[in-house]
Parts: C-alpha cells; sequence; structure tokens
C-alpha cells in the first residue's frame, strides 16, 4: 500500500497492493499463503541444515580463502553462463561482472539507496502516480526474486564441471557445495530476522553487503558521438526544437552496462540477474523527470529491498510457474522475461489487474498472456525473416505463429542456419529435433559448435537415435 499518506510520507508495500490477492478475495490472501511455503521451506532448512546456521560466517570466509587466485576464471564463468541463458535479449548490453578491487565499493553502491523514502510537500492523489508505484514494486519484487532464484543456473552440470576445472575437482565440489549452503542460509536470515532488525544492522554497517548492481549509459569514443552530441546541444541553444534523427542516432550509439559486484560467485549470478531485470522494468519509467523520481524514491529504498528479499523469489516463482504452462515456454527463449517486458508497457492499472489474475490463476489470464505471446512470436519471426532479407507477412507464419523459412513463396531458397552464432540452448533444441526426423547429416554439422562438456552427452543422443532407426524409419516424418 501508499503508507502514511496522511503524514506526507510514502512507501510502497505488497500490503493491499491492488495487484496482489489480499483478504477477501477468490485466493485468500496471497502474501499469508506466501508466508506459509516459506515457513515449510524454513521448517525443512533448520531440519537439514540446521548445524549450518551458526556456521554461516565462518562458511563465507571458507568460500573466500576457496575463491582466492581464482577470481579472473570465476568472473569469466559467470559472465559465460549469463550469456548462456540470457544472451538472445542482452543484445548491445555490457557486461562487466566482477569480484571489488578494493575494500568498500559494494558500500559506495549500497550508499546510494536511501533508507527512507523522502518526505513529501502534500499527500499523492494522483491515481496514475500511485499504480506506477504499485506496478514498480511488483517489478522490483520479481527482480529480486529472479536474482534469488539463480540457484538453479548455479547447480548446472557445466557450471559444476567447469568450477572443478577452475579448482581441481575437490576443492570445486567443496566451493559449490557451500555456497549452496551460504545462500540458502542467507535466504532463511532474510525471514528469521525481523525486518526492523535488519535493516538497523545496515544502517550501522554497510560492509556487511555482499553484492551490489548499478545499470550505467556509456556512449562510443568521444570522437565517434563528441560531435553530433554537439549538434544536438548547439540546435537546443538555437531554438526549442531538435533534429529528431540526430537524437535517435545519438541514443542508437548509446549502450548500458550492467555493473555487478559480488563477493563470490553466486552473488556474481544474482547482482547480474538483477541487473538484466532492472533494464526490463525500466521501460515502464516515465519521461517526466519529476514524476519518476517519485515513483522510484517510493519503490527502492532499504526498507523496500528487505520486504523484496522476503516476497520476490515466491513472486517471481510463481509468474515463472503460469508462464510455464505455455508451450511456447521450451521454445522461445527467454520467454518471461519478454512477457515481462510487454507488460512493463501496459498502462500501470492494466499491469496491476493481469498481474492480479495471473497469481490468482484466472483463466482470463490466460488469454490474455497468449496474446502477449503471439505478439512476441510476430515480432521474433520478423526480425529473423528481416535479418535474412525476407519480407515478412502474416501468410509467412505458420499456425503456431512461426515464420516460415523461404517467406512468401516456395521458390525462394531455405536459408541456412549459421550454428556458430546460436546459443547452446538453440543448438540443443535443434539437436533434439533432427533426432526426432533422424536427420544426422544436420546434426554433425552442428556437433563442432556444442560445448566440451557437452560433447559426451550429445554423442549419446545420437548413439541411442541411431540404434533406433529401424523404428524411425516408420515415422513419415523421417528425413532420409
Amino acid at each position: 500500500m501508499i503508507n502514511k499518506l496522511e503524514q506526507n510520507i510514502d512507501e510502497a508495500s505488497l500490503r493491499d497492493n491492488p495487484g496482489i490477492p489480499g483478504e477477501g478475495g477468490s485466493s485468500g490472501d496471497y502474501l499469508k499463503s506466501v508466508e506459509q511455503r516459506v515457513a515449510q521451506k524454513n521448517d525443512e532448512f533448520t531440519r537439514r541444515f540446521g548445524p549450518e546456521i551458526p556456521r554461516f560466517m565462518s562458511n563465507v570466509m571458507e568460500l573466500r580463502k576457496l575463491q582466492s587466485g581464482h577470481e579472473a576464471d570465476l568472473e569469466k564463468l559467470a559472465k559465460d553462463v549469463i550469456i548462456e541463458h540470457y544472451g538472445d535479449i542482452l543484445d548491445g548490453v555490457n557486461l562487466n561482472i566482477r569480484f571489488p578491487k578494493q575494500q568498500g565499493e559494494i558500500k559506495q553502491t549500497a550508499e546510494k539507496v536511501p533508507m527512507e523514502p523522502p518526505a513529501l510537500l502534500k499527500p499523492l492523489e494522483d491515481d496514475g502516480i500511485i499504480s506506477e508505484i504499485h506496478r514498480r514494486k511488483i517489478a522490483k519484487n520479481i527482480t529480486q526474486g529472479e536474482g534469488k532464484n539463480t540457484k538453479l543456473i548455479l547447480n548446472l552440470t557445466e557450471v559444476r564441471d567447469r568450477l572443478k576445472i577452475i579448482m581441481g575437482a575437490e576443492k570445486g565440489e567443496k566451493y559449490l557445495d557451500l555456497l549452496n549452503k551460504v545462500t540458502e542460509t542467507a535466504s532463511f536470515f532474510d525471514w528469521s530476522i525481523p525486518m526492523e532488525v535488519q535493516k538497523e544492522m545496515w544502517e550501522r554497517n554497510k560492509d556487511g553487503f555482499s553484492g551490489s548492481v548499478d545499470v550505467s549509459w556509456e556512449t562510443p569514443e568521444e570522437d565517434e558521438s563528441g560531435d553530433l552530441a554537439q549538434k544536438i546541444l548547439d540546435e537546443l541553444m538555437d531554438s526549442d526544437d531538435i533534429n529528431s534523427d540526430d537524437a535517435e542516432e545519438l541514443f542508437d550509439q548509446t549502450s548500458p552496462t550492467i555493473n555487478a559486484l559480488g563477493t563470490d560467485f553466486a552473488m556474481l549470478l544474482h547482482e547480474t540477474v538483477k541487473g538484466i531485470y532492472q533494464l526490463i522494468i525500466a521501460i515502464a519509467i516515465p519521461d517526466d523527470s519529476d514524476t519518476a523520481e517519485t515513483i522510484i524514491s517510493n519503490t527502492d529504498t532499504l526498507a523496500d529491498e528487505l520486504e523484496d528479499l522476503r516476497y520476490g523469489p515466491e513472486i517471481a516463482a510463481d509468474l515463472r510457474d503460469f508462464i510455464n504452462r505455455f508451450p511456447e515456454s521450451n521454445k522461445i527463449t527467454n520467454l518471461r522475461e519478454r512477457v515481462l517486458g510487454k507488460m512493463m508497457l501496459m498502462e500501470a492499472k492494466d499491469f496491476l489487474d493481469l498481474f492480479l489474475r495471473i497469481l490468482q490463476d484466472d483463466e482470463s489470464a490466460m488469454d490474455d498472456v497468449e496474446e502477449i505471446i503471439t505478439d512476441i512470436k510476430k515480432e521474433i519471426s520478423d526480425y529473423e525473416m528481416g535479418a535474412a532479407g525476407f519480407d515478412t507477412g502474416e501468410d509467412d507464419l505458420d499456425d503456431e505463429g512461426y515464420a516460415i523459412p523461404g517467406g512468401q513463396g516456395e521458390e525462394e531458397e531455405e536459408v541456412e542456419l549459421d550454428y556458430s552464432k546460436l546459443s547452446q540452448r538453440e543448438l540443443r533444441e535443434l539437436v533434439d529435433k533432427f533426432l526426432d526426423s533422424g536427420d544426422f547429416d544436420e546434426i554433425e554439422k552442428i556437433t563442432p559448435w556444442i560445448k566440451e562438456s557437452r560433447q559426451v552427452e550429445h554423442r549419446k543422443k545420437i548413439n541411442e537415435a541411431k540404434d533406433k532407426i529401424p523404428m524411425m524409419m516408420e515415422n513419415p516424418n523421417y528425413k532420409k
């Protein structure tokens, strides 16, 4: 809710947020259900890892001892993993993922986060701004939640294998085990330590932060963009209007950089994913600087972050589970990030209405999100066909909304994919597709681009498929 309007201090909370099911709603009190879920998880954690709780700081120190001397390799691994899983939506985004080089670097970033929202001269009365605050509050929870939910990436086979290569088999296994214990214990503390106590702790000592992220916007070297920027400034001096083409060209030359700092490998992933989501939700920030400042100041405080750390992982997980019900979740990379981006372009009230129905598992939300996914498929198809030099129309899409290779005529030549430019996930999906059709010639073309850590699994799949060739030949889709 927007708290204490009569006292001229605003702070967003999930309580009474119109995008969150509340008391008396068809789904009951959503936040209470989240608290019950987390309580069960924490009880299970206490049963399994109770002795690890008082060893938290010693585990943290052991982590840092194990990773000492391997920082550069771990930074590279973090960047590789992020590109593998988010590369399709990071076009033009620079990644600066690293361990702190000097004492106090993380603290400097943390100090930019205000403890409380500023006092206002008058209560907020604009319904549009209040809706934007509610929307950003939910989006910040998703951001924080997706950052914490990187445990799934952390425990991938390729990550485990790379850690063993970097540190040696025994130390790599121990390092990953400690990362899991530390991250799970930290999540336990998010709920077991009262928020007011956490807030006082961070107010006294920001050196305790284990990670931070900010997004900066950069332009090319001065000799590339300086003249254009000066031209735009000169136009502003001469009149109130600027050449829109010049402004667009300068904007196109700028690129965002995600600056992620972390004291261990898990925090590098956590903060980078938060940075990716910060870029996604930034789409909704209004152009008007005063309005933007009002919205951000009421959602981006330390108190907000402490609440977001609690509820965010469950809210993000529920959104993920909802979107994963669509078959496209296995066909379109980063579908939930793309869907969230589309939702951030909606009017704030429409966003809140749709998100409420998503959390309520309302069937009408399925219809609305399906429309969003159809738009996403169309945009991807248009982009791919445009990149291949084809004009795309409605007739160029198949029944599922994907582009038909060759465009508008059967005479068009089929465009051969450049496998070197595809992500590992896309390559694996193609391998599965060609295995189903028995197209081993195409599989052999893909093989050199499969990561070494996947080669054994890749070869095993091929051998198993070849053993089934007699059965596959009976399949009418088998490519002879």
